[in-house]
């Protein structure tokens, strides 16, 4: 990539290379005009070239690229993100006077309500297969390390009930 030219530093060159033709006044002046209009023009071509170039750019994050350079899948929307695409032109043509404000309370009010109805998975301690032994990434068995744990703690809840409480001043 080639660094832009300053102003300056294009006249300066046009300058040095003017033709020795130039006889009058008249002659340098219309040449001056010719070139001030030409560096003008170059100089919004280039203006122009690099705000595209910086809009392609922008477009290609590297944010968005992995190791390879290939592009990263989009995170899937959440239940909230899925309700409001699915519902948005339904609102749209049920009440087209409205606001995109107004629209988006609209929809809010729908979500608490739909949301209510949602069953969220419960997480179960006694659901939990503890018979089954853990297997590391060795190969071993981690049964006798899962039986000590709750013996840890155990003893660390028991050390914290017995823990020394500092004595009152007699007064």
């Amino acid at each position: 990539m080639t660094a832009v030219p300053t102003i300056a530093i294009t006249f300066k060159e046009r300058i040095m290379n003017m033709p020795d033709e130039l006889n009058t006044k008249k002659d340098v002046d219309e040449y001056f005009k010719q070139l001030m209009k030409d560096i003008k023009e170059e100089m919004k071509k280039e203006k122009v070239e690099n705000a595209e170039k910086k809009k392609t750019d922008k477009k290609k994050k590297k944010d968005n690229l992995d190791e390879d350079g290939n592009e990263k899948p989009k995170k899937p929307l959440n239940k909230y993100q899925q309700f409001i695409r699915d519902n948005q032109e339904r609102i749209k043509e049920e009440f087209p006077d409205l606001s995109n404000t107004e629209r988006f309370t609209k929809l809010a009010e729908e979500w608490g309500k739909f949301k209510a109805t949602l069953v969220e998975p419960e997480f179960d301690l006694n659901k939990i297969d503890t018979a089954s032994p853990v297997i590391t990434s060795d190969g071993e068995d981690d049964d006798e390390e899962e039986e000590e744990k709750p013996k840890k703690a155990a003893k660390a809840a028991k050390a914290a009930k017995t823990e020394k409480k500092p004595r009152k001043k007699a007064e």
